[in-house]
């Protein structure tokens, strides 16, 4: 019996193969899986925004939704981008970081527009639970809060903000929301961010969808000013697996 489940924890091991730490107790093993975006097929400075009409990509344990619309060539939900100009203002940077580079230096990252979803669907250890990821502005978004574009947004002065939601399901009933300001000048802050920041949204527990919605103090007759970007890379899931 000791044998077998010796041979049952280390194939817990093995389940994903990713930069994870597990974390054991008597008679369990939590692993991590990293979702990074490095595995996605990008050349340099280069990206995907959905136009081969596929509607979605998937890394790892996590699939991100997206539309795409061939006669406009516009899109929402999630892209994946390896760009990262960091001074060029206004829509035809909308793909880079304000960072200037994925997380930690990494070469690529993700970006959620408009309303975005992300899938985790569980497996035969059950379902996956969101522990945090790291967040930034893009650098469309960015520089449009600190100069604002005439006629259509402002520039941010005190009392302003723009925030992302993100929201777990499980079973399509909604678990709990997280908010992150990107930007926020209520109170005397200054903050406007243009580094890579981790989230913690591990009060949104097992999960099986996670969308992605955006707020601004920035508003007009049709709705929000801001340009409704975050960049996103280094989504940690977890799962608890029995050894017993």
């Amino acid at each position: 019996m000791k044998t077998i489940k010796l041979f049952f924890a280390l194939s817990v091991f093995a389940i994903v193969l990713t930069s994870c730490e597990p974390e054991l107790t008597s008679d369990s093993v939590t692993v991590s899986t990293i979702v990074d975006f490095e595995n996605v097929k990008l050349n340099v400075d280069s990206i995907w925004n959905g136009s081969d009409g596929s509607g979605f990509f998937t890394t790892k344990v996590a699939t991100f939704n997206n539309s795409y619309n061939a006669a406009w060539f516009s899109w929402s939900g999630f892209a994946c981008s390896a760009k990262k100009n960091k001074t060029t203002p206004g829509y035809t940077n909308q793909y880079s970081v304000s960072a200037g580079s994925g997380a930690s230096g990494s070469k690529q990252f993700a970006l959620a527009y408009g309303a975005a979803t992300l899938q985790c669907d569980s497996n035969v250890y059950g379902n996956f639970s969101i522990k945090s990821l790291m967040l930034t502005n893009s650098t469309y978004a960015y520089l449009d809060m600190m100069s604002g574009t005439p006629g259509v947004s402002k520039k941010f002065v005190a009392g302003d903000w723009f925030k992302v939601t993100i929201t777990g399901y499980l079973n399509n009933i909604n678990k709990s929301a997280v908010d992150y300001y990107l930007s926020d000048f209520r109170d005397g802050k200054t903050f406007m961010s243009n580094t890579w920041n981790k989230v913690d949204v591990s009060s949104l527990g097992k999960v099986d969808q996670v969308t992605f919605t955006f707020d601004s103090s920035d508003k007009g007759q049709w709705g929000m000013n801001t340009p409704a970007y975050v960049c996103i890379d280094n989504i940690e899931f977890t799962q608890t697996i029995s050894t017993k």
